[in-house]
């Protein structure tokens, strides 16, 4: 086996398909009555496809796993990280949606015994959908 040389690197386009993939897995999950898992999965979404963002925002094919692990789960970190933060916010209904997101939303669903219900999955849904939609017509990808 041979070692490694250098850090290790996530491209780019891993971050936005495993966005994609997190969104039609809470999809699944929602449908399924998972309502806990659906919610944590929309985060999760938004958490990669910012950092796909931010690898657009530097022109990069890749981040270093140091870096993707720096910005960790912090959405709004990660927005600022990838300048889009004053421009969003400048959208009230997705400004909401974000603050609504990084409000309720943390790492630590993963680890809850607790339930959520059908409208709280709903709603973290559509407000994951919108503010996907919105980073993917900035990031024209």
């Amino acid at each position: 086996m041979r070692g490694r040389i250098g850090p290790r690197v996530i491209r780019a386009t891993v971050f936005r398909q495993a966005s994609i993939e997190r969104l039609l897995d809470a999809n699944c999950l929602h449908e399924a009555g998972r309502f806990q898992g659906a919610i944590y999965l929309c985060g999760y979404a938004l958490e990669c496809r910012l950092k796909f963002c931010v690898c657009l925002a530097r022109g990069a094919q890749y981040l270093e796993e140091t870096e993707a692990k720096n910005l960790g789960h912090e959405l709004d970190k990660s927005l600022h990280a990838a300048g889009l933060d004053k421009k969003l916010f400048k959208n009230e209904e997705l400004r909401v949606a974000f603050l609504r997101i990084i409000r309720e939303w943390s790492t630590e669903i993963r680890y809850s015994g607790s339930t959520s219900n059908n409208r709280e999955s709903e709603s973290f849904l559509r407000d994951t959908r919108a503010l996907l939609r919105w980073l993917q017509m900035e990031s024209k990808s």
